[in-house]
């Protein structure tokens, strides 16, 4: 595809990323909260953490990530039985209370806590509900581009979050400040998710209402009259739907454990590139090197996440033709082999010069971000047998975020201004990167380009898996 005709392609099916934005808008807030438990730049910045012990400020940090997992458990249960627009509503109301709270009462320690959990909640019910929604409507030649926009969203929130939150209380509250950016987004969510969330053809197929799901299509594909291209989707779309039927709703059953097993470890390798520990040991490095005396904002943060932002949006436009397995192989294998070789070194030597150290963290930043930050979610969209896709994605998510809450509960009482143990955290993070590398490399099919139907039916395979080049015809899925 030229570049013109994929500028046609993309403008012409601009209602299917359209329906997403509400849920996006949505993850765009939550992040800004989630950045909390993913740098510290020093609670002595905020003033709801003056005070407070060390347990009731990881307390109140952690329960964005306890209320985010239950958010997925609720989900899984509402996404099967309402539309999306409905559940739409139910979480810009949980970022709307939250952001009024903060927006009210920045500087206590409860009213943080209670907005945090409110977050939680709503990023895990957008999450979910956004890749299950966009694996569902969305072209399989734009599918790469606007779903991995979703976590390139969640990194521009972080990005937001992170430096705000490094700024010093007595310049701007941090939390009220990120508050009414919230109601900023809510109030356009409101907007997109009424007038252009339109309801999955495969969610209206499963009620056997299919006069909806065809007008549905043709909203979503910009089409004015029932194509032989939407006749033939809604079709392989019932095929699918057919071949589900005959499966269990266990996620261990069904071979569906292969694809859970895959999906998993991607999100475990983007865990341990990305996590408190390895973050506040690169911010550290590099403040020695850029940060400004008597500075408002954390220049390390801002420079660190700019770079994941720049690299993501490359990423972003290129995904759908280099491929998710190839991106996230070099990813996983660059970031691996950068975080072994500085840990190394950090353990035989007494101390690294900083402005190498900064030089070899801004390189691993380009490598994470060229597959860990934004595949999986691509992956997470395509992958699953659809009764089971909501518990599966969940699953995987769920255990994102209790690696998020093991490591910074862990490490939240560490001293990061001194290299002591910047050479084991590197390791301990650096070495499980490259058996998953390995075990991905052997079994992680190439999906790009292929149809809903298709690329789950790969990831199913136990033989014969498509690793690129020419796709192979699809197969029995359960034999």
């Amino acid at each position: 595809m030229g570049c013109t005709e994929w500028m046609e392609t993309n403008q012409k099916n601009k209602p299917q990323s359209n329906a997403l934005a509400a849920g996006i808008l949505s993850l765009l807030t939550t992040s800004m909260f989630l950045a909390g438990t993913l740098y510290n730049t020093g609670y002595n910045n905020q003033e709801w953490a003056l005070d407070q012990s060390d347990s009731a400020v990881m307390t109140t940090l952690l329960i964005f990530h306890v209320t985010a997992i239950a958010s997925f458990a609720v989900t899984c249960f509402l996404i099967e039985r309402y539309p999306k627009k409905q559940i739409n509503y139910v979480l810009m109301s949980l970022v709307t209370v939250g952001s009024v709270v903060v927006i009210a009462v920045p500087h206590n320690v409860i009213a943080i806590a209670f907005a945090r959990s409110l977050m939680g909640l709503a990023h895990g019910m957008a999450y979910l509900l956004v890749l299950i929604h966009g694996g569902e409507i969305v072209i399989k030649e734009l599918r790469g581009i606007i779903m991995s926009g979703v976590s390139f969203c969640v990194v521009a929130g972080v990005l937001l979050g992170g430096v705000l939150i490094s700024v010093r209380y007595d310049v701007i509250d941090q939390y009220r400040f990120i508050g009414i950016l919230g109601l900023v987004y809510m109030l356009l969510a409101v907007f997109l998710n009424q007038m252009l969330c339109y309801e999955s053809p495969v969610f209206l197929v499963q009620r056997n209402l299919d006069g909806e799901a065809i007008r549905s299509m043709m909203k979503l594909r910009n089409e004015s009259t029932e194509t032989w291209q939407i006749r033939n989707e809604l079709t392989e779309i019932k095929t699918m739907l057919s071949e589900d039927e005959t499966t269990s709703r266990s996620i261990w059953s069904d071979g569906n454990f292969r694809p859970l097993v895959l999906l998993a470890l991607t999100k475990v390798a983007s865990v341990l590139s990305f996590n408190f520990a390895v973050n506040m040991v690169k911010v550290n490095v590099v403040d020695h090197m850029v940060e400004i005396e008597d500075s408002e904002v954390s220049l390390s943060v801002t420079i660190l996440m700019s770079i994941r932002l720049v690299v993501g949006l490359v990423v972003m436009f290129t995904i759908d033709v280099l491929g998710r397995r190839a991106l996230q192989l070099v990813s996983t294998v660059s970031t691996a082999f950068i975080l072994i070789a500085i840990g190394i070194a950090y353990l035989a030597a007494d101390s690294i010069p900083h402005d190498v150290g900064m030089a070899i963290f801004f390189a691993c930043e380009v490598g994470a971000s060229l597959g860990l930050t934004l595949v999986p979610d691509v992956l997470c969209s395509e992958a699953f047998n659809t009764k089971k896709k909501a518990c599966s994605i969940a699953t995987v998510q769920i255990l994102e975020h209790l690696l998020h809450i093991l490591i910074f509960a862990i490490t939240f009482k560490w001293n990061f201004t001194v290299d002591d143990r910047y050479g084991a955290t590197l390791l301990a993070a650096g070495v499980p990167l490259l058996p998953i590398a390995y075990v991905l490399y052997q079994k992680l099919p190439e999906t790009s380009k292929m149809s809903i139907r298709q690329a789950r039916i790969e990831f199913y395979k136990r033989d014969g898996i498509v690793f690129g080049g020419s796709k192979n015809s699809v197969e029995a899925l359960y034999d």
